[in-house]
């Protein structure tokens, strides 16, 4: 792995030049790395020779795995699953990478970013969680024009085709030339664990300032700069809720009080307004490296315009670092229908008398859609995956609000992806399984789902059914998810450890899912990366107030995860106990053809879940009390199908917190403890 090699290199010339110290958490030395010292001023931390570290680690744990070989080419994992089926068969990862392996490694308790560097070391602690994926949050250059907080956010994407700079490691020196081989290190030792690698891709948004606009200005949407501080898209009084934009809609949004006023606030691309002026601020950025969207704000008084909900009346904010791109060049007819004699002043008729502009409807341009196609910029989105794919090897992607780019635009998107990998894994962005036949149609793997919502509703009636219907309805394997980078923390919603234990160990086995662990989820942080969904600002403020991290935001902050959590250690052996028994139990819950839905219920407060393998003849059942004060007894005659209960005995392989070996007679009557899960197995049966 010649990129790895690099990498290794690069520290052993460094380590004999220096002298250097460095403080990571305990838990990172999950190795047994004895080259270091403890303070006790730093209680939970280590101080090592940092180079040292970082080869220890990759020459043990990483390269070891392949005997060291060099010559070994990268490419996506072999075999790689992504059937229904065999993409059941995947624990999934989810990192920001930017946050995971963040730290103040030196005495002055600044925070340094994470690297790839870093996350290289790491990557057998989470192998030894069974992550079978890792899905990295964007990775691209980002953009701190209009930042939400410290840093900004990484789906401000200011150029899609260059790495974030805050992902070079120091320690490899002060040349970023090197970034890229970091990245494509990091892919080849997930490759060398047996771990695919997925990336997520924003295409419908980017930075107020990206770099497409040196080129092609009219590429974006532009407004009057006197109305970017208070920009914000007309409320639809004729729609008094939440909504979406559809054919019973958009007239409604063209009809509300204020649109003409609103849709004047644009205004023409600044090549358009004044093409000279345009040739000298561009020949400026060119020579200077000057910002160029400072620069038509100076000149022309114009500005990109802010990002919003595609949503009627939704009361979020509008997203002030990001813009729409312009995937038309015209105004769809449905828009056009709608304004009627409500003519802009202008004579060009593109957008019917207005400068170009954008609503919630051309938002939706899957639905919504003009006859002009900006067929350049189609063609760069078309080719920034296959790019990756070449360039790194990836295995998957994520294409963020996918669902709102034109349909042809993604069906081309996939076909060049699986031109250059057939089995190059689509994670869809579609959070209702009724919809995810579609998405199986435009070839997508699985999709997001919305367990991470229904799983907080664990004492609510219904609980169990609503997770089944959820995932044995849907056309795709669903992600089982407690919690995603968009929504609040689950140690932060449900308290009780016994209930995370009963919920972890639930999604593992819920059928037609794949296990999705959030990016400090195995911490238990409490802490949001972000208050996207089913949050509000309050969620913000979870922590103590004396806590370093108190009121920040991963996703716009300067963020660590709490590595010195007292908890880490037990929910990182509930992970690992929960992939041991999925991976024992994995013929059972791959297909969910397997799962018996008749036998898989709720009844007070006892959950069942019941899988049949016709093969074997073999039945496996899942139970767990919600109960967090009382116990349940269990009568396994009265819980069994009655064409089973002739059977004497049932292998247990959890009890009471533990992976266990025991064997419990059919007739007797056991008590199952507040919050306990039992998972047990029939064998040897006849039906």
């Amino acid at each position: 792995m010649k990129n790895l090699i690099k990498i290794l290199n690069h520290l052993e010339k460094k380590k004999n030049k220096s002298q250097k110290r460095y403080f990571i958490p305990e838990a990172w030395n999950y190795f047994g790395y004895k080259k270091f010292v403890k303070n006790p001023e730093r209680p939970g931390e280590i101080e090592v020779c940092p180079y040292d570290y970082f080869i220890s680690c990759i020459k043990s744990q990483i390269l070891s795995a392949k005997g060291m070989a060099d010559t070994v080419k990268n490419e996506p994992v072999k075999n790689n699953k992504c059937s229904e089926e065999q993409l059941c068969e995947n624990i999934m990862y989810g990192m920001f990478p930017r946050a995971f392996t963040a730290w103040t490694h030196d005495q002055n308790q600044q925070i340094y970013s994470g690297t790839f560097l870093k996350s290289i070391s790491l990557l057998p602690l989470l192998k030894n969680l069974g992550i079978d994926i890792i899905y990295l949050l964007p990775i691209f250059e980002y953009s701190n024009k209009y930042k939400k907080g410290e840093l900004g956010s990484p789906y401000a994407i200011k150029n899609h085709y260059k790495l974030d700079k805050n992902l070079h490691d120091p320690l490899l020196g002060e040349d970023l030339e090197i970034l890229e081989t970091e990245f494509k290190a990091f892919v080849e030792a997930c490759h060398l664990l047996d771990i695919k690698v997925m990336v997520d891709f924003v295409f419908r948004t980017v930075a107020r300032d990206n770099d497409l606009m040196l080129k092609h200005p009219d590429w974006f949407y532009w407004i009057d700069v006197k109305h970017n501080a208070d920009f914000a898209v007309p409320k639809v009084t004729k729609e008094k809720k939440l909504t979406h934009v559809q054919d019973k809609t958009i007239n409604s949004l063209y009809t509300t009080e204020g649109i003409k006023e609103h849709l004047l606030k644009f205004t023409y691309p600044p090549n358009q307004l004044d093409s000279k002026k345009w040739e000298k601020i561009k020949e400026r950025s060119f020579r200077t490296g000057e910002n160029i969207l400072n620069m038509i704000e100076e000149v022309y008084g114009i500005t990109t315009v802010p990002g919003f909900s595609n949503m009627l009346n939704d009361p979020q904010p509008p997203w002030l670092d990001v813009t729409y791109l312009k995937f038309y060049f015209d105004l769809h007819k449905e828009a056009r229908d709608c304004l009627k004699g409500n003519r802009g002043p202008f004579a060009e008729d593109s957008f019917y008398g207005y400068a170009p502009f954008i609503l919630q409807d051309g938002a939706c341009s899957n639905r919504y859609r003009g006859k002009e196609i900006n067929q350049e910029l189609w063609d760069y989105i078309i080719g920034v995956i296959p790019y990756y794919q070449e360039a790194f090897a990836i295995d998957g992607a994520r294409i963020d609000m996918g669902h709102a780019l034109p349909q042809v635009l993604i069906e081309n998107i996939i076909k060049q992806v699986k031109q250059i990998n057939p089995e190059f894994i689509l994670w869809s962005e579609e959070f209702n399984p009724q919809n995810s036949q579609m998405a199986k149609e435009n070839g997508f793997h699985f999709i997001i789902g919305s367990l991470w919502y229904l799983n907080k509703r664990l004492n609510k009636p219904r609980f169990l059914k609503n997770l089944i219907n959820h995932t044995m309805t849907s056309a795709l394997p669903v992600s089982a998810a407690l919690e995603t980078p968009d929504t609040p923390r689950i140690a932060h919603v449900i308290q009780d450890k016994r209930w995370i234990e009963l919920l972890v160990l639930l999604n593992y086995f819920m059928p037609n899912a794949v296990p999705f662990i959030n990016n400090g989820m195995e911490l238990l942080e409490q802490q949001p990366m972000n208050l996207g969904l089913d949050n509000t600002e309050a969620g913000r403020l979870v922590l103590e107030k004396n806590d370093p991290m108190y009121g920040k935001l991963a996703f716009f902050d300067n963020y660590c995860f709490h590595w010195l959590n007292d908890e880490f250690e037990w929910m990182k052996n509930l992970l690992i106990e929960a992939a041991q028994l999925r991976s024992r139990f994995i013929n059972f819950i791959r297909d969910k053809n397997n799962f018996e839905t008749k036998y898989s219920r709720e009844k007070k407060k006892l959950i069942t879940l019941s899988y049949y393998l016709e093969e074997s003849k073999e039945y496996l059942v899942f139970m767990a009390n919600k109960d967090l004060q009382n116990s349940v007894k269990i009568k396994w005659k009265a819980i069994l199908p009655r064409n089973l209960r002739q059977t004497q005995t049932i292998s247990i392989a959890y009890a009471a917190g533990n992976i266990v070996n025991e064997e419990w007679q059919v007739n007797e009557i056991r008590s199952l403890g507040p919050g306990e899960v039992v998972i047990g197995l029939i064998q040897n049966l006849s039906r």
